[in-house]
C-alpha cells in the first residue's frame, strides 16, 4: 500500500549549488548573445529560471520510495522543469 510517509527527498550535495552557478551563467551568455538587443535584467531572468529548473530537477531526481531510488522522480523532475521553462518562455 502506497504511504506518503514513506516518500523522501534526498538533500542536494554541494557540487549541486556550483552546478547551479555554472548553468546559470552559461544561460545569462547564450541569452545575451542570442538576444543582443535585450536588457540584462532579460538574460538574469533567464539564468535564474535555468538555475531554478536545475534545483527542481535535482530535488525530484534524489526522490526515493520506503528508501529505494524511483524512476518517477526524475520524470517529474524533468516535467517539472520543462513546465517552469515553458511558463517563462510563454510570459
Amino acid at each position: 500500500m502506497f504511504s506518503l510517509t514513506l516518500l523522501r527527498f534526498s538533500p542536494l550535495p554541494k557540487e549541486s549549488h556550483l552546478v547551479a552557478v555554472l548553468i546559470g551563467v552559461l544561460a545569462y551568455i547564450v541569452d545575451s548573445f542570442a538576444m543582443p538587443g535585450s536588457a540584462a535584467t532579460d538574460s538574469f531572468g533567464t539564468a535564474v529560471v535555468a538555475a531554478v529548473c536545475w534545483y527542481v530537477y535535482k530535488v525530484f531526481d534524489g526522490m526515493t520510495y520506503d528508501g529505494a531510488e524511483t524512476a518517477l522522480g526524475t520524470v517529474a523532475g524533468l516535467f517539472l522543469s520543462v513546465v517552469i521553462c515553458i511558463g517563462y518562455f510563454m510570459l
